[in-house]
């Protein structure tokens, strides 16, 4: 598949998720497989013809589409029509059905389901889980003995560009993009309050936009707003064994800057990162 990233991505309309599943199926194998995709659903030809999986089961929040705003609102999950409450589903549905999206929270997933998966497959995800012990209590109980976590998931909160606002566009008709042209100078948001961010905003866009990006940046329930260090502590804590945990997308801030954050967030020090590349196992 790495041969054909570029032809898939054209074809499916993704970006960095074909790379993604690449990397997933060279870390921990995916043909022949029965896995569970956390906080996403990539398309049933996708995974059926080009990853070779035996059985793909998507679990996801669709009230984050359902009560997002900007481009993520017509995601595809809504107009799948074979979803059902991830509480009501059992073994059975796993052997009737070779794609199957569940609508819940990972954590949140019955204990029916307990010991049906080969491998949970999770990308652009884990900085949204706000129950982070609780998800991976049920990541790996969902998982057989031996069973296989793969993660790829940024920006992270203490990254450059961790407020991960969504598009805004205000009334100037100023379209504001979290990783391309984002009012919020890189690390910004680990460095104000809301109040003062909002003052500084102000000086930017308009009030009504302003006031938005201070929500999304601080009070939305999108995002867990965990430090690195929060994510390597509670890996290690897990009953997971820790194959793997790469820092991904570096980007150093000044020296300066690095010394003002770590002031401001006493025993963090990690603020290069934007995300992890994660491989767990469910030890035998």
């Amino acid at each position: 598949m790495p041969d054909q990233i570029g032809a898939l991505q054209g074809k499916f309309n993704l970006s960095y998720h074909i790379p993604y599943a690449a990397q997933a199926a060279k870390e921990v194998g995916l043909a022949g497989k029965r896995v569970i995709e956390v906080g996403g659903s990539l398309p049933v030809e996708f995974v059926k013809e080009h990853l070779g999986v035996k059985q793909w089961t998507a679990v996801e929040e669709l009230d984050y589409y359902r009560n997002t705003i900007g481009p993520q609102r017509n995601c595809a999950p809504l107009d799948y029509t074979f979803t059902k409450p991830l509480s009501d589903a059992t073994p059975k549905d796993l052997e009737n059905n070779e794609y199957l999206l569940l609508d819940g929270a990972v954590e949140n997933s019955p204990t029916g389901l307990d010991g049906q998966f080969d491998v949970v497959f999770s990308i652009a995800c884990f900085e949204h889980l706000s129950r982070m012990p609780l998800a991976l209590l049920a990541m790996f109980r969902l998982l057989k003995p031996g069973g296989m976590v793969f993660s790829m998931f940024s920006p992270i909160w203490s990254s450059h560009d961790g407020h991960h606002i969504p598009t805004i566009i205000d009334s100037a008709g100023q379209k504001f993009v979290f990783n391309k042209n984002s009012p919020i100078s890189p690390w910004e948001h680990l460095l104000c309050t809301p109040s003062q961010l909002y003052q500084r905003l102000l000086k930017k866009t308009d009030s009504t936009a302003a006031e938005e990006i201070v929500y999304y940046t601080y009070h939305s329930p999108r995002l867990n707003r965990l430090f690195s260090e929060d994510y390597l502590r509670y890996f290690a804590i897990s009953p997971f064994k820790v194959c793997k945990v790469v820092p991904t997308f570096n980007f150093n801030p000044p020296k300066e800057l690095q010394a003002e954050l770590e002031r401001y967030h006493p025993g963090n020090k990690y603020f290069a990162n934007n995300g992890f590349l994660t491989v767990l196992q469910r030890p035998l």
